[in-house]
């Protein structure tokens, strides 16, 4: 269930939203009352979830015998707003794009994200870059960013392979044969474990991202230099030379 908690509130649901909708799915078409015994919620806690689905369209009701009865949208309607969000932002990206373009060039050699939100962002601009056929380098893999984001780890790999970025990764030994391997999308090499990492760094274009996955929260320092990252190139080269296959 913790993960389907996740799930919900990377989609945006608050933590009474996430346990409502739960309940309403368990009970199905159900009153106020019923809610709450399920839920443990206060009364307005429990109005202000089912306005806040209502409003997302995750939730809608049915008066029966003058009492208002709530159902959960099916949970395939997820996926339907993914699209329409989906949508939306494709058909404003030129007007962002013209906006980035209007601030110029950004000077900053580092910038530091952190949460999983901050993570996401720019995990989700390495593929929006490297779209089409290009290729980021991975190095101090040791799984645990799939530890820490599983659904989401999940989902890159489905968005990497649906965006044709290619990658190469190293992983640390004893990882060989498990399922994350499997799982990985692009080449992959493995090094003795006693070079374990417990970060990625992921070099692509000009830039370094070192993703610290230990950090409470987990941070991401990105790098912006084409030397540095012409550096981090060539070492990744050495290494992916020694590696095991």
């Amino acid at each position: 269930m913790a993960k389907v908690e996740d799930a919900l509130a990377n989609f945006g649901l608050t933590q009474n939203e996430t346990k409502v909708y739960i309940a309403l799915l368990e009970l199905g078409s159900t009153t106020t009352g019923a809610l709450i015994s399920r839920t443990g919620l206060h009364v307005p806690r429990v109005y202000d979830a089912l306005r806040g689905l209502i409003h997302k369209g995750l939730a809608s009701f049915v008066i029966k015998n003058k009492r208002k009865h709530f159902e959960a949208a099916g949970p395939e309607h997820f996926l339907e707003l993914l699209s329409d969000k989906e949508r939306e932002i494709n058909d404003a990206l030129p007007e962002l794009k013209k906006l980035e373009r209007m601030a110029g060039p950004q000077l900053e050699a580092a910038t530091i994200y952190k949460g999983k939100k901050g993570l996401r962002t720019v995990l989700e601009s390495i593929l929006s870059e490297l779209e089409g056929g290009r290729e980021y380098l991975d190095f101090g893999v040791s799984g645990i960013f799939r530890q820490v984001m599983p659904l989401y780890w999940d989902r890159w790999q489905e968005m990497k392979k649906k965006k044709k970025v290619r990658s190469r990764v190293i992983f640390d030994e004893k990882l060989r044969g498990s399922q994350l391997v499997k799982d990985y999308v692009g080449q992959h090499r493995f090094v003795p474990s006693k070079y374990f990492c417990p970060s990625d760094t992921m070099v692509y274009e000009d830039k370094i991202a070192v993703f610290i996955w230990t950090a409470d929260p987990p941070t991401v320092v990105l790098i912006r230099d084409e030397k540095t990252a012409m550096g981090y190139k060539n070492i990744f080269e050495w290494m992916w030379s020694k590696a095991g296959r």
